[in-house]
C-alpha cells in the first residue's frame, strides 16, 4: 500500500457530493457511496467503502471549521477513489505509519483506512489549494 501520496483520480467518472459540516455528514455520505458502488455493481467492496468513508469524512468535521465538506468519488475501471475537501487551506492530515497506542482517544481512523485502502494520502488537489485526503480501494477480481 501506498501511503506518501494522494491517490491519483483515474480516468473515470466521478460523482461530487457537498455536505454541511454536521454531525450526521458522515453517516450520509457512507450511505451515498454505498449506493452508489452498489448501483454499479461494485457489492465487492462496499463493506470496506462503508468503513472508510466516515472515518476520512469524520476527519475533515472534527479538524476543520469549514462551513461544508466535499466529496468526489472516481469510479474507474478497476478501483474507487474517494477524495475529501476540508476547505482548510494549509492544513493536511497525517497519515499514521502505525496503530496510536491503546490508551490514545483518538487517531485510529485514518490508520484503520490505511489497512483497508489499496492507497491513502493527502495533498493540495484543488485550484484553491484546499487540501484533500484520498484513498483508492479496488475491484476485488479487477485485472
Amino acid at each position: 500500500m501506498n501511503s506518501s501520496a494522494l491517490p491519483a483520480q483515474p480516468t473515470s467518472v466521478t460523482y461530487r457530493f457537498v455536505v454541511p459540516r454536521a454531525t450526521t455528514a458522515p453517516k450520509i455520505v457512507r450511505e451515498f457511496v454505498a449506493t452508489l458502488l452498489a448501483a454499479f455493481g461494485h457489492e465487492d467492496i462496499v463493506d470496506h467503502l462503508k468503513l472508510c468513508v466516515p472515518e476520512v469524512v469524520t476527519n475533515a468535521y472534527q479538524h476543520t471549521r469549514t462551513a461544508q465538506i466535499t466529496v468526489d468519488v472516481s469510479l474507474g475501471s478497476d478501483s474507487v477513489t474517494v477524495r475529501v475537501a476540508d476547505g482548510r487551506p494549509g492544513w493536511l492530515p497525517r497519515v499514521p505509519r502505525s496503530a496510536p497506542p491503546w490508551h490514545d482517544e483518538s487517531g485510529r481512523g485514518l490508520y484503520l483506512v490505511s489497512r483497508f485502502a489499496d492507497g491513502l494520502g493527502v495533498g493540495a488537489a484543488d485550484d484553491d489549494g484546499a487540501p484533500r485526503l484520498g484513498f483508492t480501494i479496488g475491484y476485488k477480481g479487477a485485472a
